[in-house]
């Protein structure tokens, strides 16, 4: 199999994600790892953890961390390791279909995290946030902001920031705004 740009575009940003769900560097992903990243993100915008936006967030991610482990955990062992992760997103994000079921509700339940005084839009302040709980520094939030900001209102609505999510994890579009979503390391070749 010949690798092409766009698929090592594509590993890149998988290993960005991998690196995003393997919360405690073991080098695969694990149950605890998705409740670690879940609370993480709770923390992050300091959402109090019995309220219905952080309960629907860990919910969705026990919902996520079980269809990712029955879709991409080939060898049964209840982890997925960076290359099982790969595979798996392939097929995923080769179907719009598939990519909606397993990703959408995560990403949902995230923005609406983000979106503190829950008015379809979120401020820098708060994307900053959220930002931080993906190890971006404020600086690559900042940049990120702007980047995703297509209509340059100084926000960004629920809306936009789906689009930027669908574009950084499907697209093969190295100028695609979407690649922008955890800032300029991914821009330098950094960010796993």
């Amino acid at each position: 199999m010949t690798i092409t740009a766009q698929d090592e575009l594509l590993d890149r940003k998988f290993d960005i994600c991998f690196s995003h769900a393997d919360q405690n560097r073991d080098g695969v992903v694990d149950a605890s790892d998705i409740l670690t990243f879940a609370s993480r993100v709770i923390s992050a915008v300091e959402e109090p953890f019995a309220s219905p936006k952080s309960v629907a967030m860990l919910q969705v991610c026990d919902d996520w961390w079980r269809a990712l482990v029955a879709g991409l955990d080939t060898n049964g062992d209840g982890r997925i390791d960076p290359e099982e992760y790969r595979v798996g997103m392939r097929r995923i994000v080769g179907s719009p279909e598939a990519f909606d079921a397993a990703s959408r509700p995560v990403a949902t339940a995230i923005w609406q995290l983000c979106d503190r005084d829950g008015d379809g839009d979120v401020t820098a302040e708060e994307f900053g946030k959220v930002q931080a709980a993906f190890g971006a520094t404020p600086e690559n939030a900042r940049l990120a902001f702007q980047r995703l900001d297509l209509d340059g209102d100084g926000s960004l609505s629920v809306n936009e920031l789906m689009i930027a999510f669908r574009d950084f994890y499907t697209s093969t579009d190295p100028e695609t705004a979407g690649n922008w979503l955890f800032g300029a390391d991914f821009q330098h070749g950094r960010g796993a």
